[in-house]
């Protein structure tokens, strides 16, 4: 599935400033951002998890289960993969754009109409990058940044 992102204006441009500390320091810093990133990407997995359950797609909440944090400095999840969550033992990579938008064509084999939209992913990353979670991991780039004497 193509890539959903939260633009957070500014923040690749913060992340650079990271580089301009000497080895070791960048080391550490950045070993906290990955912290800060992992904390909101689980956040997010959980919301994820919790949207696929309501969504009405019933192979959705199988393909959720295959939802894992990607190691970073900014909050990532990867959906999919060779996981198999299907019914007849389809790997959740093949299944997961059918379980966010439905099918295709015909037949149907996820139970729910065609959507643009998306089902559960879409609204839930976009919802996800109005909430408090991306504030707080915000929040730990800028107190990152002051301990490092970067601002």
């Amino acid at each position: 599935m193509a890539g959903l992102a939260v633009e957070v204006e500014g923040l690749m441009e913060t992340l650079k400033a990271f580089q301009g500390l000497e080895r070791d320091l960048r080391k550490e810093a950045n070993a906290e951002l990955r912290t800060a990133a992992r904390e909101c990407a689980t956040a997010l997995i959980l919301e994820l998890k919790s949207a696929a359950a309501g969504s009405g797609v019933p192979v959705a909440s199988r393909v959720a289960g295959s939802a894992r944090v990607v190691s970073d400095r900014l909050p990532t999840v990867s959906i999919g993969g060779s996981r198999r969550v299907g019914a007849r033992g389809a790997p959740a990579a093949v299944l997961v754009w059918g379980s966010e938008h439905g099918p295709r064509g015909e037949p149907n084999h996820f139970g729910v109409a065609p959507s643009g939209r998306g089902y559960w992913i879409a609204p839930t990353v976009e919802r996800f990058g109005q909430s408090t979670a991306l504030e707080m991991f915000k929040r730990a780039v800028v107190e990152t940044m002051r301990r490092y004497r970067l601002i």
